[in-house]
């Protein structure tokens, strides 16, 4: 996809990039999903407190599947944070912005 040539330089030019755009929310998927694990966790709590076996199964289940794709999304971030590294420093190389 060819992108107009832009004038701006610095902090400007990395605005209107859209892939340092995308990068920048990215972050907030596996921290979404720690919380929820927690949030299951005492959902699981509570329906055990109720003799609720099922609750307590289902929130465990919901819980460890939240807790590994946070894990997973974690390892993404890392990756993506690398690749925005290196795109920073070959795409954008007069910008003189803190990665």
């Amino acid at each position: 996809m060819r992108r107009k040539q832009q004038q701006e330089t610095g902090l400007v030019l990395l605005l209107h990039c859209r892939k340092c755009t995308w990068l920048n929310w990215f972050a907030s998927i596996p921290l979404l999903l720690i919380l929820s694990a927690g949030g299951f966790v005492i959902y699981a709590y509570l329906a055990e407190t109720r003799d609720n076996a099922a609750g307590m199964i289902l929130g465990l289940f919901l819980a460890t599947w939240s807790y590994a794709f946070s894990i997973l999304g974690t390892i993404l971030f890392a990756t993506w944070w690398l690749l925005r590294w290196h795109h920073i420093r070959t795409v954008h190389p007069t910008s003189r912005v803190p990665v």
